[in-house]
């Protein structure tokens, strides 16, 4: 790095220090529409932003819809065609107004923006702290994907299910057995039919060969490798044969780790060496392509049944 860039640094540090040490002097921070000092806003307790008034909500829901709807859309996400099409939940200033209930929305509203086609509003501080409320209850909802519930429900036809098992689409009997290794998964991996749903699609592998971690790992010591890890095989021109597990490949060179643990590299010169995979878990990757969600639901009912 050049010497310059460390004095530019330092002048943008002390300038950025300066600025917050003058803001600090007036009580506050820049942001007013006229350029006075606005209090600065206490930090927002989280958990306590979580905690919103519904009658509050509500309110505030029925003044967008009102007032606002038009051109933000009726959930303010934008959608509008013939007005200004602008997105609240990612809009700063909304997201600046958590913990201010509703006071720089409010201060906004009272003057709007005429230059880009938005009215002010003569709302009193509470509606605009109503609507605030319901803009802040949309983000959640929006962002707060720990909502979400999946429900333990087996809601497929086990029958249906028996049939694809055994089918000519599903061919799962080809490698699994009701009475051998799929008998009782349901009491080995807990009646939760999202677990068993994720394990027809994944086929319960876990990667590579280092008790079950990534794909090949980066050396080291030696451990029992999982069942279900993709192996590799390197052919050379001499006709030797290494087996291992995949670490990395490119077009100058071949690493693969060794059952013992060691790493072992091959430069690529012309086609040679030859470099081949085996993925024990290939027919779950190629159904991928073929289920459909009622096969997968009827798969979990049947494989429940497997006690």
């Amino acid at each position: 790095m050049r010497l310059s860039n460390y004095f530019t640094g330092a002048i943008v540090f002390l300038a950025a220090l300066s600025m917050q040490v003058a803001l600090q002097a007036q009580g506050g921070r820049a942001g007013g529409r006229n350029g006075a000092a606005t209090a600065e806003p206490a930090p927002v307790d989280i958990a306590q932003s979580r905690t919103m008034d519904q009658a509050a909500i509500d309110r505030g829901g029925q003044l967008f819809a009102t007032n606002c709807a038009s051109c933000h859309g009726e959930n303010a996400r934008g959608g509008s065609k013939t007005k200004t099409d602008v997105d609240l939940i990612v809009s700063p200033m909304v997201l600046d107004d958590l913990g201010t209930n509703g006071r720089e929305i409010g201060e906004f509203l009272k003057f709007g923006r005429p230059e880009k086609g938005m009215p002010k509003f003569s709302l009193t501080d509470a509606q605009s702290s109503d609507i605030a409320m319901w803009l802040h209850r949309q983000i959640s909802a929006a962002a707060e994907r720990g909502t979400y519930q999946r429900l333990n429900v087996f809601s497929g036809d086990a029958k249906a299910g028996e049939a694809f098992f055994n089918g000519s689409v599903g061919k799962c009997s080809t490698c699994h057995s009701a009475t051998g290794d799929m008998k009782g998964l349901v009491a080995k991996n807990g009646d939760n039919a999202p677990t068993i749903q994720g394990l027809i699609v994944s086929g319960g592998g876990r990667g590579g060969g280092r008790g079950g971690g990534g794909r090949g790992g980066t050396g080291g010591a030696a451990a029992t490798p999982s069942p279900t890890a993709i192996t590799a095989t390197v052919t050379l021109k001499s006709g030797e044969v290494i087996k291992g597990y995949p670490a990395t490949i490119d077009d100058w060179q071949i690493t693969i780790r060794l059952p013992d643990g060691q790493m072992r590299s091959f430069l690529r010169i012309d086609d040679w060496p030859k470099y081949a995979t085996n993925n024990p878990l290939q027919a779950h990757v190629d159904l991928a392509f073929k289920y459909t969600d009622a096969d997968i639901h009827n798969l979990a009912a049947y494989l429940r049944t497997l006690k």
